[in-house]
């Protein structure tokens, strides 16, 4: 039996609670959420029994009142490096999804791949701004940043990020991605592959370079350092990147774009070079998107589900809400080569 609320909508022992409806309707808490929330997913007779338990208990699922009760603010926010990716928007849905039918908003914030900026944004979130946040950090190296993160006082997930490794994290298989690239040219006899990619200090840098090193170890075909430009993902440094590299007596056959947003910089630099792909130049995205896709001839990719990439995220937040010391969660979404016309037969 539950115990007394009197008239004050609270239990004997404190301030009612959804855990509290769960357990007089024998259901679990999840189930009370989507019930409140009217989402989707709970049949009749269930929801009859939350309600009743509701109206036993005195609860008031107001979300304000829950806020207040609870101490949470019942948003969620995502700081990535910028907006002007329009890939974002299935993985900003997939978030949003993942956490709507839980009752929860979600903010998205642009630190512009900026580490100050990125303090500060991290900093106004952790006054009771968001119970949760996705963070693509702008560096792995900052002490400050690291110290930041570290200590945050509400739940964090790491997107393709490693560190700080007690973070949970969600991440993508640049790696093995970047490698079938690189398998794939050298395949079609290119020796000199340029990468063009972000700054070295995070994650999906380092792992295009080690799979770009790794498929030149398999064939036993020699590395040129020269070829491996990184420093920025940004659109004008992809431009004046390939237009350095490009118009070298020694240019390179084929060039991996190694950022979501870099394609664009890539192929405006071989057009203005005069280059025809794939008959002068073999281009691959290390991120597929629509561009790639519409350009004629179409660009071959990596690719991976970025919906995915949202809904892990969104999960793994939920996850650490409602068990704060469950152990670390983590996973790596796979990603694929999509052959398409952009590459061809290294030129003599």
């Amino acid at each position: 039996m539950a115990r007394n609320t009197g008239n004050s909508g609270t239990l004997a022992g404190g301030p009612l609670t959804m855990r509290d409806v769960a357990r007089v309707a024998g259901v679990g808490v999840g189930t009370v959420s989507r019930v409140v929330n009217n989402a989707d997913g709970v049949s009749a007779k269930t929801k009859e029994k939350v309600k009743s338990a509701i109206a036993q208990l005195g609860f008031n699922p107001n979300p304000i009142a829950r806020s207040m009760r609870s101490g949470l603010t019942m948003s969620f926010a995502c700081v990535v490096r910028d907006f002007s990716v329009p890939i974002l928007t299935s993985f900003a849905n997939a978030i949003q999804n993942a956490v709507d039918g839980r009752g929860f908003g979600l903010q998205f914030v642009s630190s512009y791949h900026d580490v100050e900026r990125e303090l500060d944004i991290l900093n106004r979130l952790s006054n009771h701004r968001a119970d949760g946040v996705v963070v693509a950090t702008a560096s792995e190296t900052s002490p400050e940043l690291l110290a930041a993160l570290e200590s945050f006082p509400v739940p964090l997930v790491l997107l393709d990020r490693d560190i700080p490794e007690s973070i949970d994290a969600v991440k993508i298989d640049h790696r093995s991605g970047t490698r079938s690239a690189v398998n794939h040219l050298i395949q079609l006899g290119h020796r000199r592959i340029a990468i063009i990619t972000g700054p070295k200090d995070i994650r999906p840098v380092r792992e295009r370079i080690a799979g770009y090193m790794l498929a030149h170890e398999k064939f036993g075909v020699p590395v040129d350092e020269s070829l491996i430009h990184c420093g920025s993902f940004g659109i004008d440094f992809a431009y004046s990147e390939a237009m350095q590299i490009l118009a070298s007596a020694s240019r390179p056959t084929a060039v991996i774009a190694g950022g979501t947003a870099m394609l664009s910089g890539l192929l405006r630099a071989a057009r203005d070079l005069g280059l025809k792909i794939p008959d002068d130049l073999s281009v691959v995205s290390g991120a597929d998107n629509e561009l790639a896709a519409l350009h004629s001839p179409a660009i071959t990719a990596v690719r991976w589900q970025h919906d995915q990439l949202g809904a892990i995220a969104g999960r793994f937040l939920l996850n650490r809400l409602e068990t704060p010391n469950m152990e670390r969660q983590c996973m790596v979404v796979p990603t694929e080569l999509i052959s398409r016309e952009s590459c061809g037969p290294a030129p003599a």
